[in-house]
Order: structure tokens, then sequence, then C-alpha cells
């Protein structure tokens, strides 16, 4: 009875022993037997291209098999790894997608049937991916336009291209960033809009084929918007202009000038306004009245719009104020008239007015030309109030001298 029982643990050992030599895994999840009546396949044939390996194999069409099982391993990944599960017999290729360029890969094929059982392993088949697309071999950053920065380059040679990445970073860092991507092989350009002026950028441009692939990098390209004209320097405002303020400044040596604006305001706390453009270095502008008072900033623009910056402190001029007011020093009763004479508070007067009031009606005396006069028409016994003006070449007029008293 115990060599009956020894038989038998032996027996079940060694089927046991059997069995695990014949199973195999399909993949991490699933126990399989091989059949060693399966075809295997060693006839596995294939075809490479930058991210995609196709296969071809000869038809099993009259053998009892139900598909096909595809494994997988690489250099980085040695073990292999169920991929694919080719259910129709009548099938005779199949593609690997997504796969790294330029990368050598290893496979093996095996028939099942429709009890599950697999054939042994057939010859390993080594492909390899072809290298990812070269860089681009011209590019060129185009400066110096305002607001925007013009990549151009030579289409790509190979006809696989579909379109074009371009990545942006700031010059002092390296994360590059898609900014835009350009379709068509032959298309050969972008803008890089909507910069603020003098701003700078590190640029660089990939390739990327009909699968999606990417070319290698093209050298980095750094460029840099134009810059604004420069500030407009030593603008002046004249103090002494009758009705009128004329402003002067410096005339810089710019290639892409186009015009000035001047802008000007009544009070140094409120905004300024446009109020001309010249593309001469002077202006003049027309202020009615004395003794007015204006403030004033001038920027250049170029030919393409942009304009320099905005002056910090705006330039104060003034109007030409009115004369100074005379002086009547002398006031005097004699047989024939009374005699007056003044003095002037400047130089700047031409000729005088004098206004007599009292009497029947009042008297005024114009276009004097000396600093004196004698009024013959005083009636004797009537008391006169006399007061003179300066007027200067401009028209301009003083105020009234002080009155003085003088009776005939």
């Amino acid at each position: 009875m115990m060599k009956k029982f020894h038989l038998s643990l032996c027996l079940s050992i060694l089927v046991l022993l059997f069995s695990a030599c014949s199973v195999s895994q399909v993949n991490s999840n699933k126990e399989v037997l091989i059949d060693e009546s399966l075809p295997k396949m060693d006839n596995l044939k294939s075809l490479s291209d930058m991210s995609n390996i196709a296969f071809e194999w000869e038809p099993l069409y009259n053998d009892n098999i139900q598909g096909f099982y595809l494994y997988r391993s690489s250099d980085i990944d040695p073990q292999f790894k169920l991929i694919a599960t080719i259910k129709d017999k009548f099938q005779t290729h199949y593609t690997d997608t997504n796969l790294d360029p330029n990368t050598r890969y290893y496979y093996k094929m095996r028939s099942f049937d429709s009890q599950g059982h697999i054939s042994e392993d057939g010859k390993v088949l080594e492909a390899k991916t072809m290298p990812r697309l070269e860089a681009l071999p011209f590019v060129q950053a185009v400066t110096d336009l305002p607001n925007r920065i013009k990549l151009i380059w030579r289409p790509h040679p190979d006809l696989r291209v579909n379109s074009y990445i371009v990545e942006r970073s700031k010059s002092n860092e390296d994360n590059f960033k898609k900014i835009a991507e350009v379709k068509n092989r032959l298309s050969a350009e972008y803008i890089d809009e909507d910069l603020k002026p003098n701003e700078n950028f590190n640029y660089q441009i990939i390739a990327v084929s009909f699968d999606g692939i990417r070319s290698e990098p093209s050298q980095v390209l750094n460029s840099t918007s134009k810059a604004l004209p420069p500030e407009v320097r030593n603008l002046s405002a004249s103090l002494d202009g009758s009705n009128k303020i004329i402003l002067t400044w410096d005339t810089p040596v710019y290639k892409d000038f186009s015009y000035y604006k001047v802008y000007s305001t009544s009070s140094s706390i409120l905004p300024y306004s446009l109020i001309a453009k010249t593309d001469k270095n002077s202006y003049e502008d027309i202020v009615e009245g004395s003794d007015e008072t204006k403030y004033y900033k001038v920027t250049m623009v170029d030919i393409y719009g942009l304009e320099s910056p905005m002056p910090v402190n705006g330039v104060e001029g003034r109007t030409l104020g009115i004369p100074a007011t005379p002086s009547i020093i002398l006031a005097q009763i004699t047989s024939d008239g009374i005699n007056l004479e003044w003095t002037d508070g400047d130089s700047r007067a031409v000729e005088y007015e004098v206004r007599r009031y009292g009497g029947e009606q009042n008297a005024i005396f114009k276009g004097i030309k000396e600093k004196r006069l004698k009024d013959i028409k005083a009636l004797p016994g009537v008391e006169y109030n006399y007061e003179v003006i300066s007027i200067d070449s401009a028209g301009l007029r003083s105020k009234p001298s002080k009155r003085v008293k003088a009776a005939q």
C-alpha cells in the first residue's frame, strides 16, 4: 500500500514537471500551452521608417491555427513583451507604430489555435528604425523690424516633411516653447508679431514629418525687434515772443526718421495734447495774449510709426509780457499849456499814448514818439488828470501810469 502511494506521488510530480515545461506566458497575465505541432514563424520580414516597422509573413491559410502573437524587445528593455494579437489567420501584414527613431528592436512571432495553444518561438528578427530628420540646413533671423522678428529658412529637402514648429525662449533662458506651426514643406517664413520695441528672443525651428516625427532642432537664432527712435534732446522754448512761442531742438542723425510730434499743455500738472507734426527741428506756436505760459514735449517718429520715448519733464515757454509801466515826472503849467514828461520802465517802447481826463471832454494823444508832451489845448482854470501808456513794436500796451493832476 505504501509503495503504491509513493508511485502515485512520483507520477504526480512528473506530470507537474512536464506541464511546467510545456507552458509559456503570452503576457504577464495569461499562461498558455505550447503545441509543437503548430507552425513556427521563421519567415518574418520587415520594412522600417522613422517611427514604424512593418511586418510581412508567409500565408498559413491551410494550417489549423486561429492567428498570431507578435512580441517585441529592445536594447533598453530586453524582455520580450506581447505587443499585438492578430486574430485572423488570413492576415499577413502588421505595422508596429509610434517607435523611437534610430532605435534597434527585436521581434518574434508565434501562431496560436482556437484552444489558445501557441507555437514554439520563431526566429528573432532584428529591425531598426531610420534616423530622425536632419536639422534644417539654413535658418536666418531678420532683425530690426518694428514690433516683430522675421524668421526665414530653406525648405527641408526631405519630402516627408509636412510642417515646421517654431520655438522661442527668452535670450537668457533655455526653455524653448512652441509658438507656432507652419504648414507645408515649401513654406519658409514666420513672423513673430506684437513684440515690444527692442525685445530680444532666441528661436529654433523643427521640421515635422507626416507621421509627427520631429527633426533635430535648427541652430539657435537670436534676434531683436526694432528699438524706438532716440529721445529728442535739448528742447528749448522762447520766453519773449510776441503772441507766439518758438520751439527748437537738436536734430539727431537717424536714418529712419520721418517726423516730429509736438505736444503742449497749459499746466505742468495737466496731460499733454498733440498740437503739431513737423519734419523740421523747430516749431512756432501761435499763442494769443501777453505773458502766457505753456509747457512742451517733442518726440520723434520713424518711418514705421515707432515713436521715441516721451520726455519725463516738459519745457516751459512764455509769450512776451506787456511793456513796463512808465512814470510821469513832470506836469508843469505854463502860459501856453501844460508840459508833461515821463520815464520808461524798460526800453521796449516805440511810442506812447497820453490820456487826459477833465474839462468838458476827455482827450487822447496818440503816436507820441518822445517822452514829453505839451498840451496846448488845456483851458485856464480847469483841473486835469494825465496818464501815459507805453506801446512796443508788437503793439503791446503797458498798464497806464499813475495819474498826475495839473491845472492851467
